[in-house]
């Protein structure tokens, strides 16, 4: 997939959602730290929304060309995007309770966004990324199988709106951490 897009994407990608909750961790400044996370979050979130509720059902009644042609830009960036990212969200909640202090005497809420996050990176890093994968060699191949490009699509359509709802609890779970419980 790498190699189908741009080498300063790839870069971009990978090192930003990475490198910048360890930059904000060794701050030592929670205002750098609460920020980065925010803007990671916000990332994955909106994300998250724009594939499970706009994406996926455009994407659903496009011809089958048309669908082809929009995942083979679409699916390898997402892909190369979105694990990064995940990655770098919850790592940097993480540090960010670990900066709080949190750790020390943890919420039953602060338990459940762990939880709520392991769940996510598994089904990010699992069956979301065999979906996008599977789309990726779909559209690769020399006869691209439109009923197996769509099925996977839709399966991986039913499965954004899972990890949608995820990343609702898991939002909601933060404001219990915010409010003591």
């Amino acid at each position: 997939m790498a190699d189908s897009v741009s080498r300063l994407f790839v870069i971009g990608a990978v090192v930003v959602p990475l490198v910048f909750p360890i930059l904000g961790y060794l701050s030592n400044d929670l205002r750098v730290m609460f920020t980065v996370h925010l803007i990671l979050g916000a990332f994955w979130f909106g994300t998250a929304v724009l594939g499970a509720v706009v994406l996926g059902p455009v994407m659903g009644n496009l011809s089958d060309e048309a669908n082809a042609e929009f995942a083979e830009g679409f699916v390898p960036r997402m892909n190369l995007l979105m694990e990064p990212v995940s990655v770098g969200a919850i790592g940097s909640g993480i540090g960010l309770a670990d900066m709080m202090g949190l750790w020390a005497a943890p919420t039953s809420s602060l338990w459940a966004s762990l939880v709520l996050a392991v769940a996510l990176l598994v089904l990010g890093f699992g069956p979301l990324h065999k979906f996008t994968a599977g789309m990726f060699d779909e559209i690769a191949a020399d006869e691209t199988d439109h009923e197996r490009l769509a099925s996977l699509n839709k399966k991986y359509g039913m499965l954004s709106l899972v990890e949608l709802v995820l990343m609702i609890a898991i939002v909601a779970t933060m404001s219990g951490i915010r409010w003591g419980f």
